[in-house]
């Protein structure tokens, strides 16, 4: 199969805008080239040697989305060229280019970024093919994520992670909302957690999960993945809800994670905590102001560039 890269360009104070109208689009899988983020690892870097002149030139932000040659391809550009078209609306000067993309390179040509990573203060996340850096006394979560998840350097990641790092103790129960590639189910097992349960609607999330837990050791017994909408099948929010869960985390979107606050809630020990993240910080006071509706106590909003995290503890 062939597919297309739509290249979204704006400038970059828009993209934070143009992202989270993708999001509201359902397109959750993008990637950003933002050179305001090049600048600063310019700055701040002595890693490098050698920069390209384009690179050094680039003024706009880039937004790749990558799409199938076949019907569900369509389908998901018109969805892009309607987030673009509604971030023009709102004043954002966007333009599109399209590139096509054979498989054998769509399987390969992400990997070469994807390096050894710290998160927070305890986590390596490492992809297979990269050696340990040496002398290292981190945990060290192994992904890989293939190239329909994210690497787990995203701020909303870390900021679970970062959360995660803190929340979890030995034998808890985490359950992990929206679970993706697996990688804050992994990262809470390896934390010390006694059994981790994850969630998705899409059977890819729960097959790249059930790998990535594998890869980093973790017996089948210890890690439950359930496919499904638990918004929409009462059956398997029964499932789920079979037991009451110390932690739980939930890198998704704004909306849904507010749809979820009863289930927070129902899930969630008297005195458990939960991260959620996917917030962008404008929403932040909105998200933080349904929890605490819905009964939830707030106890910290963190934040990483654009992007929020909020912990918060159910009431006894």
């Amino acid at each position: 199969m062939n597919w297309t890269c739509l290249h979204l360009i704006t400038q970059p104070e828009h993209v934070e805008l143009l992202s989270d109208l993708l999001v509201a689009q359902e397109i959750y899988e993008f990637s950003v080239q933002d050179p305001r983020e090049f600048s600063e690892y310019l700055e701040t870097s002595v890693y490098y040697d050698y920069v390209e002149d384009k690179l050094l030139a680039q003024k706009d932000a880039i937004i790749c989305i990558y799409a199938p040659e076949n019907g569900q391809g369509e389908e998901k550009k018109e969805r892009a060229l309607r987030a673009m078209e509604q971030a023009r609306q709102m004043g954002a000067d966007v333009s599109l280019k399209t590139s096509g993309l054979r498989e054998e390179d769509w399987m390969n040509n992400w990997k070469k970024y994807f390096k050894p990573t710290k998160i927070g203060e305890k986590m390596l996340i490492k992809p297979s093919w990269e050696p340990l850096p040496e002398g290292n006394t981190r945990i060290v979560l192994e992904i890989d994520p293939s190239s329909s998840f994210g690497t787990g350097t995203h701020e909303t990641t870390r900021l679970c992670i970062q959360a995660l790092e803190e929340l979890v103790a030995p034998g808890d129960e985490v359950l992990d909302m929206g679970c993706g590639s697996g990688i804050l189910a992994v990262a809470a097992k390896l934390l010390g957690a006694g059994s981790v349960t994850g969630v998705d609607i899409e059977e890819d999330s729960i097959r790249v999960s059930r790998e990535n837990a594998a890869r980093n050791g973790i017996a089948e017994q210890d890690f439950r993945l359930f496919l499904g909408n638990v918004l929409m099948d009462e059956a398997l929010a029964g499932q789920i809800g079979d037991r009451q869960y110390d932690v739980i985390a939930a890198n998704i979107v704004a909306d849904i994670i507010k749809a979820m606050i009863p289930l927070f809630r129902r899930y969630l020990r008297p005195e458990g905590k939960m991260v959620c993240s996917g917030i962008i910080i404008e929403r932040a006071e909105e998200v933080r102001d349904a929890l605490l509706a819905g009964g939830l106590k707030v106890l910290q909003v963190c934040k990483d560039g654009e992007w929020a995290a909020i912990i918060a503890q159910n009431q006894a």
